[in-house]
């Protein structure tokens, strides 16, 4: 199984230290013990233990199989409070006994004794506790700084307590919970020694191991090639991108009209990997786009995004309606800027066949030439685009008036928003779990990616 485990480089850094100790507190389900057998998983040392205190050895094999893949059997230690483990399990598995706290202390200083560059992960300190009924902070510290070796404590709790000020660095994983979304964050509170370029990660717990995320950034060289479309439905369009044509049961519904929403500080960039795609799958079919794009954006702008990836033939049909900035207002009123379109409009219907075109429609520079006409516009494109079995983008930047309106209107309201650098997508309608936008160019095109936070 091809898994991707990744942590922030702040962390590996810091792991780097010789007699150093760090904690990885949260409440419980946060991801914790992920975090840790990840740790274990990436720093690949032979003298590297995790000790499990409340989950048994063969359980973690089962929840986490890449493991067995990942890490040797010698190096997880099982202290599951199992005093008298069988002969059939000893042969396979690697248990600490005890039932007071100088057992237990003498078992894991003779585990890491003389050995080098070694690391122990303590999987969680209650666990420990709870079987020994005292505090061991003390003695753990002792171990650590005696034998040189680095200490992971993993412990269930989010506010500030005494193991806190005692260890060189903590870290804080939370889940973040809206009635809109679930996040999952990394808070690094502390790294002793160690500069840290950020200091909260999003990350997710796909395939069962953990990822951070780090902020959105696109190749700085790229061998473009021509697109390479995903085939439509009897009912649907393809997205362009398989991750988003999933997520919405099969791609956008024919005749139907879509809404955008960008939040704040959310970059062109990964807004336009949205569009793109669908674009350019539009296009590699014979089908024509008409763009009306928002404010700040240039026609040589959209043409840069999707020329390099299409033919002569493709580009001419693409049109572009540029914007005049108002100054249609200047000789004629609302009501007779609504009607040419609705004119315009009409005669444009007429030599569309069905199916065949894909509109993508800035509303900020909707509501500039129409202002409180902009619903009724919409309204008159969306009609059409129903009869036409066509589809209609419509983009809502950040501020836009009336989204509630738009949104009533559309038949997918979509979302990004932006986290630390990070770039999240969630659908609104249809509801849908939240993923981080990544663009792939491996195959020399936009390909969009939306992993899914779990």
């Amino acid at each position: 199984m091809s898994i991707k485990i990744s942590i922030p480089r702040e962390i590996e850094k810091f792991l780097e230290n010789p007699s150093t100790s760090l904690l990885i507190k949260g409440e419980p389900g946060t991801g914790k013990t992920i975090l840790a057998l990840s740790i274990l998983a990436i720093l690949k040392k032979p003298n590297n233990f995790y000790v499990t205190t409340r989950v048994k050895a063969q359980t973690l094999n089962l929840t986490y199989p890449w493991i067995t893949e990942k890490i040797h059997p010698n190096h997880i230690i099982d202290a599951s409070r199992k005093i008298f483990p069988s002969e059939a399990e000893r042969d396979v598995l690697h248990f600490i006994e005890y039932s007071d706290k100088p057992t237990f202390i003498k078992q894991l200083y003779q585990m890491i004794s003389g050995k080098e560059d070694s690391l122990v992960i303590l999987d969680s300190l209650e666990g420990i506790q709870d079987v020994l009924g005292e505090n061991i902070y003390y003695e753990l510290f002792e171990i650590y700084r005696e034998t040189g070796s680095r200490f992971i404590f993993v412990s269930e709790y989010e506010d500030m307590k005494e193991l806190d000020y005692l260890v060189d660095g903590v870290v804080l994983l939370k889940r973040v919970i809206s009635t809109d979304m679930f996040l999952r964050d990394l808070q690094i509170m502390k790294l002793k020694g160690t500069c840290c370029e950020l200091n909260t990660y999003v990350f997710t717990l796909v395939d069962g191991v953990f990822r951070h995320f780090e902020p959105f950034q696109l190749p700085t060289t790229i061998e473009k090639k021509r697109f390479e479309p995903l085939p439509d439905t009897e009912s649907h369009f393809s997205t362009g991108s398989r991750d988003l044509d999933q997520i919405l049961g099969g791609g956008y519904r024919k005749g139907s009209a879509v809404l955008l929403e960008i939040g704040k500080n959310v970059s062109r960039e990964a807004y336009f990997h949205m569009l793109v795609p669908t674009a350019l799958n539009f296009l590699s079919k014979g089908k024509g786009i008409a763009v009306v794009p928002s404010l700040g954006t240039s026609k040589e702008m959209v043409l840069s995004a999707l020329s390099d990836f299409i033919g002569e033939e493709e580009k001419n049909r693409i049109t572009i309606v540029e914007k005049k900035w108002g100054l249609e207002k200047l000789y004629k009123n609302k009501r007779e800027l609504i009607e040419d379109f609705y004119y315009q409009f009409e005669e444009m219907l007429r030599v569309i066949e069905p199916e065949r075109y894909l509109a993508s429609l800035g509303l900020d520079s909707l509501f500039v030439k129409y202002e409180e006409g902009l619903i009724e516009v919409l309204e008159e494109v969306l009609n059409g685009t129903q009869k036409k079995r066509g589809l209609a983008l419509c983009i809502s930047k950040y501020g836009v008036k009336g989204i509630d309106e738009v949104a009533n209107m559309v038949n997918y309201h979509l979302k990004i928003e932006e986290m630390g650098g990070v770039f999240i997508f969630h659908s609104l309608k249809p509801k849908s779990g939240t993923h981080v936008i990544e663009v792939d160019y491996t195959q020399g095109y936009p390909q969009l990616k939306l992993v899914p936070i779990v």
